[in-house]
C-alpha cells in the first residue's frame, strides 16, 4: 500500500545503510508497542526491537511484497517477543520488588484497574491488541499506524473506536 515502503525495502535489501536507519526510525515505535503488549516490560521490548531488526536484516529475502515491510517487521517482532516471553516463564525469578506505599487503598485500586485493563487488552485478538498498543503505548498517529499496517487512517480510527468501546464494556465495574 505504501510506495515508500517498497522503495525503502529495495534500498535496504541492496545494502543502503541510510535505508536501514530509515527503516529503524520508521518502525521502532510500532515494534516496541507490539513487544510491550506481549511482555509488559519496556527494557525487554527495546531488546525485542533490536533483535527484530537483526533478524529482518538477515532474512530480507523472506519479504515477498516490498510494500508490506511494516507488516513483515511487526510479524517478526511478535515472534521474537513470544520467544522472550516463553523464556522468561521458564526462568526462576528471584527477589521481590518492594516500594513505598503512600495510600494502600488507592494503590490497590489502581493496581486492580491496571491488572483488569492489562487482562482485557491481552484478551483482544492479536491485530486489535497491536493496534491499541501502537496508539496508546507508543502514542503513534493514525496515519503512521495506517502505514505500518497497510491500511487507511480512517480504518484505524474506526477499529480503535470499536476496541475502546469493547474495553469500556469489559471494565464497566471500575467506573465511578
Amino acid at each position: 500500500m505504501d510506495g515508500k515502503d517498497a522503495a525503502l525495502a529495495r534500498r535496504w535489501r541492496q545494502g543502503d545503510r541510510d535505508a536501514a536507519a530509515e527503516v529503524a526510525d520508521r518502525y521502532s515505535d510500532a515494534l516496541g508497542a507490539v513487544a510491550y503488549g506481549i511482555l509488559g516490560d519496556v527494557s525487554l521490548s527495546e531488546d525485542v526491537v533490536q533483535e527484530t531488526f537483526v533478524r529482518a536484516a538477515s532474512s530480507q529475502n523472506a519479504l515477498r511484497q516490498d510494500e508490506r515491510l511494516g507488516g513483515y517487521l511487526v510479524g517478526i517482532a511478535r515472534n521474537v517477543a513470544v520467544d522472550v516471553s516463553r523464556k522468561r516463564r521458564r526462568e526462576v525469578q528471584l527477589g521481590d520488588n518492594h516500594r513505598a506505599v503512600s495510600d494502600p487503598g488507592l494503590d490497590a485500586s489502581r493496581a486492580e484497574l491496571s491488572e483488569a485493563l492489562r487482562a482485557a487488552v491481552d484478551e483482544l485478538p492479536e491485530d486489535q491488541r497491536d493496534l491499541f498498543l501502537m496508539k496508546y503505548v507508543s502514542n503513534m498517529r493514525y496515519a503512521v499506524i495506517a502505514r505500518v499496517l497497510g491500511t487507511s487512517a480512517n480504518a484505524v480510527g474506526q477499529k480503535l473506536w470499536r476496541i475502546r468501546t469493547k474495553l469500556q464494556e469489559q471494565l464497566e465495574d471500575f467506573r465511578p
